[in-house]
């Protein structure tokens, strides 16, 4: 059951919406707002501003149902939209930290970019070294099209700091049973 209580601010939203807006042809993205509820799909087709909120269930859903049009598994997509949503916040909002930070010094920083964004969740990092680190989120009712953007994310922004052979893999999934979601990388 989907919590509407649960929001993201909205970067990665409108990253998202320029993600779809490039993947799908406009017969597409009219398919998928009318598959979402009527004010949902009013609220998405328009601007949405970096402050304002949004439940991550309709993000969700408009993953899915984009994923959907386009004929692509959802985890696929979604990811891609992630890494895509990544390379956004780097020329935005964590350009800074992208730049001048190493990979391990910028996990230290996820927590605070995960609160900064979502009004729910805990990202933690743990079992931390210089070429790996573990991810979890907890308290955080994911969903997979939430995991496999935040998979991608994860990805891109490791990446962004110039290391090489990003691997990541999500070894523990809330959406799937798990208690909370799980992230190993590890990188060179």
């Amino acid at each position: 059951m989907q919590d509407d209580s649960v929001t993201v601010k909205g970067s990665p939203v409108r990253s998202l919406q320029k993600f779809i807006e490039k993947e799908l042809t406009p017969a597409q993205r009219e398919s998928v707002f009318r598959a979402m509820s009527a004010e949902f799909a009013a609220r998405l087709r328009g601007p949405i501003l970096p402050t304002e909120t949004i439940p991550v269930s309709a993000l969700n859903q408009l993953t899915e149902e984009a994923a959907k049009a386009k004929g692509e598994p959802v985890d696929q997509f979604a990811r891609r939209a992630g890494r895509e949503a990544a390379a956004d916040a780097v020329k935005g909002i964590y350009r800074f930290f992208a730049l001048v930070l190493t990979t391990s010094a910028l996990m230290s920083k996820a927590s605070q970019m995960w609160s900064a964004l979502y009004n729910r969740g805990q990202l933690k990092v743990v079992d931390q070294t210089d070429h790996g680190a573990t991810i979890k989120l907890l308290d955080f009712p994911s969903e997979t099209a939430g995991c496999s953007r935040t998979t991608g994310w994860i990805e891109r922004m490791a990446e962004l700091t110039g290391v090489k052979d990003v691997r990541i893999q999500q070894t523990q999934c809330y959406a799937k049973g798990a208690p909370h979601c799980e992230w190993s990388i590890t990188w060179s």
